[in-house]
């Protein structure tokens, strides 16, 4: 039998800046908490890291419109990212508290004694990081009406951005007494993950290109009106392209990078929401 389509394509209109927020939050703070563990940043970074998921967490919870009902996004962890995803920062938030009270003496008698212990809680909570930056690509990805998110780059796209904008968060807070040697180090990771962003965000366009008619339809929409400025000017320009130029030939103005990057990664999950359009469905 054969089916008449609604041909007219129909952009996303439930999830905006309030949704955009706490990817935000969650994302950088997740991503700080691994920079943390690589690079050996100070205590008060971990507890920045944590205070950000929880941030993040808040604003999931005012966002659901029911908090007194946000438990139940708890209940099917084997079918759903979302619960998933709550899970993991649940974990995050446990574990990560535990780990930076180990590094506060008048706390750490809530961690048991020796590193073997600390390190331990750290690879928990830098797992549950990890899955902190990843779950919100495979929440959107796992949306088949929607093809523009659903693609299997998207997790990684959401990590590497997670990354880049905590790295412009220790280029932000450096100023307040960041040792020099974690600064360099974090500004040569952060204008690689820059250069890859730039590179993933490219390959993850010219895939949804080829995606079908509602991935083509977003991609147009990243590229003209509102939200091409926002997207093209916002993300790519001040979010990545000046950072970069900051970083390699400016390093004394690396707060400003830091600033930029920020408002690129809060952009970046916006435009990302709000380019989401639905694939045509049939009428009969």
């Amino acid at each position: 039998m054969a089916h008449e389509f609604n041909t007219e394509l129909t952009a996303q209109e439930e999830w905006g800046w309030l949704l955009a927020l706490d990817l935000f939050f969650a994302g950088v703070g997740g991503g700080l908490f691994l920079l943390c563990l690589l690079f050996n940043l100070p205590p008060a970074v971990a507890l920045l890291s944590l205070g950000l998921v929880v941030l993040g967490a808040v604003v999931l919870i005012v966002e659901l419109g029911r908090p007194l009902r946000a438990w139940r996004a708890l209940c099917k962890p084997f079918s759903s990212w979302i619960s998933r995803g709550v899970m993991f920062v649940t974990l995050f938030i446990v574990f990560g508290a535990l780990y930076s009270a180990s590094a506060v003496d008048s706390l750490s008698w809530l961690v048991p004694a020796g590193d073997t212990a600390r390190r331990t809680i750290g690879a928990i909570a830098g797992i549950s990081a990890l899955f902190v930056t990843l779950y919100p690509g495979f929440v959107l990805a796992a949306s088949p009406s929607i093809p523009f998110w659903n693609s299997p780059l998207l997790p990684v796209l959401f990590t590497f951005h997670s990354l880049m904008a905590a790295s412009g968060l220790v280029f932000l807070i450096a100023p307040l007494g960041l040792a020099n040697a974690h600064l360099e180090t974090i500004r040569y990771w952060g204008g690689i993950l820059i250069v890859v962003n730039l590179a993933l965000g490219a390959m993850y366009l010219a895939n949804s290109k080829g995606a079908g008619l509602a991935a083509k339809e977003a991609v147009r929409r990243l590229n003209q009106g509102s939200l091409g400025l926002a997207f093209n000017v916002g993300v790519i320009l001040l979010g990545m392209i000046v950072p970069l130029s900051v970083v390699l030939w400016m390093p004394s103005v690396i707060a400003l990078a830091g600033l930029c990057i920020l408002v690129g990664s809060l952009l970046f999950r916006y435009c990302v929401l709000k380019a989401g359009v639905y694939v045509p469905f049939p009428l009969t």
